[in-house]
């Protein structure tokens, strides 16, 4: 079974993690320094298996990394090339593979193949989405406000970019940067690298014809969100981009490539299903539902059954609560005097589905969101949109390592205020059992052991809206039974005590019954060894304990 399958995924924001030369912002050789903290080989560590690094080329940084202006080098601010092969070294010796993140819709304008493209009728002209024309080819709007298109005073011609004007979009039907993206990835691999995170990977192609999207009118959004975006992507010519591409990193052993499958709210989980194909385009896509999921078993389980009946039997789900462009999913989840339980009852339901887990750094300790003042806000959506929108600075502050600041950087003042909140920091977490953070290790180490949580196929049992619960199964492996109780009640399900051989985790520190039934504490959750002659069930009745009224 291939790693990027029962690994677990850790993705760092650079900027933030660690500090390792004094000058505020996270690099290279910090991420080196907290290799042990993620995995040292023992349970002392979280135990992850790979580690998605956001961008770390060079780039001028208008949207921080996501504008390349050099594909093939590292940015300064991080390191040099010598430091991301030291990287590499040092993670595969702890048996932590790097996935890189590749941003290859577009490029800075700042590239020197957009500044080729610039000069009418050089090889490069065509790299990149031109109209000569003297008015906008079309109503295509930028993801980050206003038209998508630019124009250009020394070629005379508009130029076409999903996001900021300082980042033009590629021209993927021109098979000469089809052929150069290919070189580039071969780059990567020949240094170590494990797999990619493909940015925005649906919006590679753009409609040949350039068409008009349709608008809806009645929706109260901004301009972007109220378009149906037809034409400026999901194009049925990526399908056989991406074929191409798998072929590709096939090629390489024990490669992979996840992709950022870019929806509205309005779009369903069939289309980042879509990019899979039959097993021969992506390995894994991002199904963002979870970010956008209320707090409930049902809403959960709707979403977990969509995406298990999309995938079917031969591709495989990952999943995700929180990353770099949503806020932290300790804050969407906030409940007072309930946060921590729901942190821990959202781990173990991440963590023991059928699936690759992605864990967005910090979120083990329960880092939470922190609005950024209007004075150090670095996020260009925030400084557009502000104060309606706060921007993406909140969930990219600093690691919260200790209560000292200086912990992640003796600089004066870090890239983002770094502010730590008492009890929320590995250190003040570390050796304390009933931590989040000891919670994650456990959860983790236990998966890490048990080729059930691994590999196992997932049936999901009926139980009500407040309790959700599934069995993970599968030819010659012992089944287990994950309970999760969403409900801020004690719940009693159907499930008599002598049906459990043994317990492999309880968010909670003690294992009660009602009448010979299993009593499931407010927000409790539990992964279940049931004896050997236990039937798997279609259904689990539950209800309210009678302590709850």
């Amino acid at each position: 079974m291939s790693w990027w399958k029962y690994g677990v995924v850790y993705q760092v924001y650079p900027r933030s993690f660690q500090d390792g030369n004094g000058d505020g912002c996270g690099d290279l050789r910090g991420l080196i320094n907290r290799l042990d903290y993620l995995n040292d080989g023992t349970e002392n560590s979280l135990g992850v298996d790979a580690i998605w690094l956001s961008p770390i080329n060079p780039s001028p940084m208008h949207d921080f990394g996501y504008d390349v202006s050099d594909y093939r080098d590292i940015d300064p601010v991080f390191g040099t090339l010598a430091d991301f092969d030291e990287l590499v070294q040092q993670a595969h010796q702890r048996s932590i593979r790097i996935i890189l993140d590749l941003v290859l819709n577009h490029t800075s304008h700042q590239h020197p193949w957009f500044l080729e493209s610039c000069q009418p009728g050089s090889a490069k002209a065509d790299w990149y989405i031109w109209h000569e024309g003297k008015q906008r080819p079309n109503n295509w709007q930028s993801c980050f406000g206003g038209s998508g298109w630019s124009w250009h005073e020394q070629r005379q011609a508009w130029y076409y970019h999903s996001f900021l004007p300082q980042q033009p979009d590629l021209n993927w039907r021109h098979p000469e940067v089809v052929e150069a993206i290919r070189e580039l990835l071969d780059f990567w691999l020949e240094r170590g690298v494990d797999g990619f995170r493909l940015d925005v990977v649906n919006y590679y192609f753009k409609d040949q014809q350039l068409r008009n999207n349709p608008i809806d009118w009645l929706r109260i959004a901004r301009p972007y969100d109220r378009q149906h975006h037809h034409f400026d992507r999901d194009q049925p010519e990526m399908h056989q981009a991406l074929q191409a591409m798998r072929q590709w990193i096939d090629a390489h052993p024990d490669r992979m490539m996840v992709g950022e499958v870019f929806i509205a709210e309005t779009d369903s989980a069939a289309l980042p299903a879509s990019y899979y194909g039959q097993n021969d385009q992506l390995h894994l896509a991002f199904n963002l539902e979870f970010l956008r999921t209320p707090f409930s078993a049902w809403a959960f389980r709707e979403a977990i059954q969509r995406w298990e009946e999309l995938l079917g039997p031969n591709n495989w789900p990952c999943y995700t609560l929180s990353n770099h462009d949503i806020k932290r999913h300790i804050s969407r989840y906030d409940k007072t005097g309930f946060t921590h339980d729901r942190g821990r009852l959202l781990a173990l339901l991440l963590l023991s589905l059928r699936g690759t887990p992605f864990l967005y750094y910090g979120e083990e300790i329960g880092m939470p969101e922190q609005r950024v003042p209007r004075q150090h806000l670095q996020d260009p959506v925030g400084l557009r949109y502000w104060p309606l929108h706060p921007g993406r600075d909140g969930c990219r502050r600093p690691m919260m390592w200790s209560p000292d600041p200086a912990d992640f950087s003796t600089a004066a003042s870090s890239w983002l205020p770094n502010q730590p909140q008492p009890g929320i920091s590995v250190q003040e977490q570390q050796y304390n059992p009933s931590s989040l953070l000891s919670w994650y290790r456990q959860l983790i180490w236990l998966r890490r052991r048990n080729a059930t949580l691994q590999r196992g196929q997932l049936k999901l049992l009926d139980s009500g809206y407040e309790v959700l619960v599934f069995m993970r199964h599968g030819k010659n492996l012992p089944g287990l039974l994950v309970v999760l109780n969403f409900s801020h009640y004690p719940m009693v399900m159907d499930l008599h005590q002598g049906a459990i051989a043994k317990v492999l985790a309880n968010s909670h520190e003690r294992l009660e019954f009602e009448e010979g039934d299993l009593l499931l504490q407010p927000l409790q959750g539990l992964i279940l060894k049931p004896r050997q002659d236990f039937p798997m069930p279609s259904a689990l009745a539950c209800q309210r304990s009678r302590g709850a009224f």
